[in-house]
């Protein structure tokens, strides 16, 4: 078994009932998966720690601010952290400085500049999950799971905009 883990690569499909596995383990201790509301939360420690009396007065803020302050989606998110971790040392897979053929083809091989248009994909990213009221994952796995609508209306968004988005930045390929 530690072998498999050492790959690589996954299969997609062990990975994809492995989510499911964890969805049911999930529902079954009633939450949901999502990493949003971490963020949320993070965000509203730091804003109080320079300004508490407008977080503790901001509806937005303290609708996230149940007991206790770390919760499951806070430790979610850790694991993450620390399962890629795990699973980047059980690989034995090494660093490597590489630039996508399609990405040097359209925008070149500045390393400044893909991390400009990754911080500026992933910022626009976390606010689109906050308007939305949801990550991907919350809303596909979590809510598609349940057979939300509005979580269904969601990804149906997401591949509508995602893939017109992705032709037109890599247009030259």
């Amino acid at each position: 078994m530690i072998e498999f883990l050492k790959k690589d690569r996954w299969s997609s499909y062990i990975v994809g009932a492995s989510i499911g596995i964890l969805a049911w383990f999930v529902f079954l201790t009633a939450h949901t998966i999502g990493t949003t509301v971490s963020f949320q939360k993070l965000s509203g420690i730091l804003a109080a720690f320079f300004n508490q009396k407008a977080v503790v007065n901001s509806k937005y803020f303290m609708q996230y601010f149940e007991k206790p302050l770390i919760g499951w989606n806070q430790m979610f998110v850790i694991f993450i952290f620390f399962g890629s971790l795990v699973a980047s040392k059980l690989s034995k897979s090494k660093r490597v400085e590489y630039v996508p053929v399609i990405w040097e083809k359209n925008y070149g091989s500045s390393k400044l500049k893909r991390n400009v248009f990754a911080f500026i994909g992933g910022t626009i990213l976390l606010f689109g999950a906050r308007l939305a009221q949801g990550c991907t994952s919350g809303h596909a796995i979590s809510g598609g799971l349940q057979l939300s609508i509005n979580s269904w209306i969601f990804m149906m968004f997401v591949f509508a905009s995602a893939i017109p988005t992705a032709l037109i930045m890599y247009k030259k390929s």
